[in-house]
């Protein structure tokens, strides 16, 4: 229940937080560089201000995704080995005993009152630790397993756990289809099924399995602290994150037709639009005087008209004038020769 608030609390940390961590440090940085280098900060609502944004959203969201991933390797605490001073890949029985002993003397209630809880934990390690078969199920499917008192042998032990493995893996996938369905999330969908399928044969292998499977081996050799329960823990905390991460980033880069303020294209638009009517009109009134004498200035004023609608109705109004004029230089050119 504890992984499941921490996982809840990840979660609402990852739609609170990062929108307002960009912000603040985007005022931050411009506060910074306005006494530095005051060129460099560009005005409100300009391309350059949003590609500052972009960049300091996407800082935000790496930035706290190693965070998060960090915060969850700290929040695993201490395991059996920690406990008793020793480490998983250089295990050996004489030093589980010569530890245990000593920590017992240490923290026995006699000598140490205070250290009652720490104590029984070392009790309760060096029960584990001590027997292969337990130690065996806590490595690979963690303390709740070993708690099993129906359990006796190693497939009644992985047995047992398989429902509670499973289940946050169909958690995972109900969540998926919820996002399908109410449209939340749509970056990385596929590869979202292909990870958690991947991640669920990974736990099954290591349930069913007396050796590790080989990506556990290299991240036990990067952290040789960690159980191969811990590792995969990590792992699935790993996947989540990153696709949260995925999901918050890839809008900045890859913007949906539905995430784009249809208000600030139209004002974008009637803005250009404006300029350009006031170019072309420049133009217009140039051309007539260009074209006086010739006996196209009828024909022209009518047919640039809406040929400059059409023009800036997709969005070439400058392109238009000048292959216009190009035209009407052609045209003047034949009557000349006739």
């Amino acid at each position: 229940m504890a992984n499941q608030g921490s996982d809840f609390t990840s979660i609402i940390g990852w739609l609170l937080l990062p929108q307002l961590a960009a912000n603040y440090l985007l005022k931050i940085t411009h506060w910074i560089l306005q006494r530095i280098a005051p060129r460099l900060v560009p005005h409100p609502n300009t391309s350059q201000y949003t590609q500052h944004r972009r960049i300091a959203y996407v800082v935000v969201i790496i930035s706290y995704l190693l965070y998060t991933l960090w915060a969850t390797e700290q929040a695993l605490g201490a395991n059996f080995y920690h406990v008793l001073g020793l480490r998983p890949d250089s295990f050996n029985a004489s030093q589980l005993r010569r530890n245990f002993r000593r920590l017992s003397l240490i923290l026995h209630p006699d000598k140490n009152p205070e250290g009652e809880q720490q104590f029984i934990l070392v009790q309760n390690a060096y029960k584990v630790l001590a027997d292969p078969l337990a130690r065996f199920v806590y490595n690979h499917a963690g303390e709740g397993a070993v708690k099993c008192q129906a359990c006796k042998s190693i497939n009644d032990y992985m047995l047992a756990s398989i429902p509670s493995r499973l289940a946050s893996y169909g958690a995972y996938i109900l969540g998926s289809v919820a996002m399908q369905v109410f449209r939340i999330g749509k970056y990385g969908t596929y590869w979202r099924y292909v990870a958690i399928g991947t991640f669920a044969a990974l736990d099954l292998a290591m349930m069913t399995s007396t050796t590790d499977p080989l990506a556990i081996r290299i991240l036990l050799w990067l952290a040789p602290h960690r159980t191969s329960f811990e590792i995969a823990q990590i792992l699935r905390q790993t996947m989540v994150c990153c696709f949260i991460a995925l999901n918050q980033i890839g809008p900045q880069f890859i913007p949906h037709e539905k995430n784009v303020s249809t208000v600030a294209l139209a004002k974008e638009l009637l803005k250009k639009t404006r300029t350009t009517n006031v170019e072309i009109l420049g133009k217009a009134v140039r051309l007539a005087s260009f074209y006086k004498d010739t006996g196209l200035l009828p024909h022209m004023t009518e047919s640039f008209e809406d040929e400059m609608k059409l023009g800036m109705t997709i969005g070439t109004s400058r392109k238009f004038c000048d292959e216009y004029t190009d035209r009407l230089n052609t045209e003047r050119d034949k009557i000349k020769a006739e």
